[in-house]
């Protein structure tokens, strides 16, 4: 095997310089970030349009991804991004993570366990 070619460790997805995993078990959402941080990756950071329609066309039901509203200034990205263009639904302000939805975000309590996506860089 030539090492030169940048590829995902085993059972990740590649997509366009980023690889993605999807959990089996469920934790709480800084439990699965923490998960994400052991494996060198992120809970997922979501870009663009193209990777948003990726994602729905791979998981069904719901998924922590690395969204949040834990300082009370809008939903942030785990790199420090603000999220635009794309509604989070949510109906109490203890919902302060995100799970991706089939096609949308939804709003949790953190302490809710569900699966996660990580996502780290291709090298």
């Amino acid at each position: 095997m030539n090492d030169s070619h940048p590829r995902c460790p085993e059972q990740w997805i590649a997509y366009r310089g980023s690889c993605y995993t999807f959990s089996k078990e469920r934790k709480d959402w800084s439990s699965s970030q923490e998960s994400c941080w052991a494996q060198g990756a992120h809970l997922l950071v979501i870009s663009d349009t193209r990777e948003m329609d990726l994602l729905k066309s791979i998981q069904t039901g719901c998924f922590w991804i690395g969204l949040s509203n834990s300082t009370g200034s809008g939903w942030v990205w785990e790199d420090g991004s603000k999220l635009n263009g794309t509604k989070v639904l949510f109906n109490s302000p203890v919902q302060q993570c995100v799970v991706l939805m089939k096609d949308h975000f939804q709003a949790s309590s953190c302490e809710f366990s569900a699966p996660w996506i990580c996502e780290k860089a291709l090298r």
